[in-house]
């Protein structure tokens, strides 16, 4: 469990080999010797890997589109628009997808911003963005979606160490100081 009480994948929580059911056990694999989830019927190993989140931070008229967030984690503070990329789907049409279902707002990705690694944490891939169209509307991931200038973007209740770190970058982009 998490610390808002989420349940959360972690090499602990993995109990059964997804290929036959087996349970899994802990060891050492090669090359490194790293011990990792194993199925000892198999042979099948269960590498935990982070998961990749795509987002965007969509630019108008030198302002950002922020959402407030109405789920965990971070319940109730300030995000751009992003979520996990599935299967199959590339990190980009990840991006344009999750800003138009928690926005409403269609979207060109115009350049990279960044990426943002943090242990333990999901890799997340940030976009700079320009609306092409839709209609601003929150979703059931969010109770308010805003444009905000460059001097009020709320710092102090910013959800994730990722959406500060993107934000400092894309206010110290246009030649100004971050205040956060």
């Amino acid at each position: 469990m998490s610390d808002d009480g989420q349940r959360i994948l972690s090499p602990a929580t993995m109990r059964f080999c997804p290929l036959c059911a087996t349970t899994l056990t802990r060891a050492p694999v090669a090359p490194d010797q790293r011990e990792q989830s194993v199925c000892p019927a198999c042979k099948f190993v269960f590498y935990l890997n982070p998961k990749v989140v795509a987002g965007t931070i969509p630019e108008q008229n030198g302002r950002v589109l922020l959402t407030r967030r109405s789920i965990h984690p971070g319940h109730g503070l300030w995000t751009f628009p992003g979520g996990f990329v599935d299967f199959g789907e590339s990190v980009t049409d990840a991006a344009v997808r999750e800003t138009l279902e928690e926005t409403g707002l269609t979207v060109e990705v115009t350049g990279l911003l960044n990426v943002y690694s943090y242990p333990g944490s999901p890799v997340i891939i940030v976009y700079r963005a320009r609306v092409t169209g839709g209609t601003l509307t929150p979703c059931a991931e969010n109770d308010r979606v805003e444009w905000v200038r460059l001097e009020d973007i709320p710092w102090e209740t910013l959800a994730f160490p990722s959406t500060r770190d993107a934000l400092r970058e894309w206010v110290a982009a246009r030649g100004v100081m971050p205040r956060g």
